[in-house]
């Protein structure tokens, strides 16, 4: 009886290179990694373009929800009246602008009356001032007085106009020229400067007095005591 050999071309151990070097298997992880990011970002960048028009969209009707409120509000006013109201309030503006800078010059007759005394009269009176007023309201006038004496005493009564509360409106009161005439009265000139604000439109319309309250102005002396 002959033996027979099973023989199997299945070998029974696995095959080595010459050299006896193994054979590397292939690296399937990092391809499929790197797929499975670049789907990531694919679908992350679809997202993020749906979204930003879905915003601009959204911004849009906003927009245009914000003009029609806009229009609504507008047609609950009447604008020609509005405009006319803003014309009317201008107007008003100005007016009060050119009253308030007003001046009552009759104002300088009741200051002059205050600080001249019973003995002296003013014959002629000159009244300038510059356009912005800084310098104050100035006044000339020439008058006469019944004798020296009177005069005097007016000279007198001007370099004390703090005591009849009259110095915050004339200052820098003079005397000047008092000349001997042939009726024995004594003639002069007399120069100063008024306080614009005491001239004031407002305040005289308002009936307040010349300076501050009415007990800040004492009654001037009429003849030398």
């Amino acid at each position: 009886m002959e033996t027979r050999f099973q023989t199997s071309f299945i070998p029974k151990k696995p095959m080595v290179p010459i050299g006896g070097a193994s054979i590397p298997a292939p690296k399937r992880h990092n391809t499929s990694l790197l797929m499975t990011l670049g789907v990531f970002i694919f679908i992350a960048s679809l997202l993020a373009a749906g979204g930003a028009y879905a915003w601009k969209y959204i911004l849009l009707s906003a927009q245009e929800n914000y003009k029609q409120q806009l229009s609504d509000r507008e047609r609950q006013f009447n604008i020609d009246l509005i405009e006319q109201l803003k014309r009317a309030n201008v107007r008003i503006d100005l007016a009060q602008q050119i009253i308030n800078g007003h001046l009552a010059m009759s104002q300088v007759f009741e200051i002059i009356s205050r600080l001249t005394i019973g003995g002296v009269r003013f014959t002629s009176l000159d009244v300038s001032y510059d356009a912005d007023r800084s310098g104050g309201i100035k006044i000339d006038m020439r008058g006469y007085g019944n004798n020296l004496a009177s005069v005097a005493f007016q000279s007198d009564v001007l370099n004390q106009l703090e005591q009849y509360g009259l110095r915050r409106v004339v200052r820098n009161p003079m005397l000047s020229n008092p000349v001997l005439d042939s009726n024995g009265k004594v003639t002069f000139g007399l120069s100063a400067t008024v306080d614009p604000s005491s001239l004031s439109y407002v305040r005289a319309v308002e009936g307040a007095p010349i300076e501050g309250s009415a007990s800040d102005i004492q009654d001037i002396p009429q003849s030398n005591p």
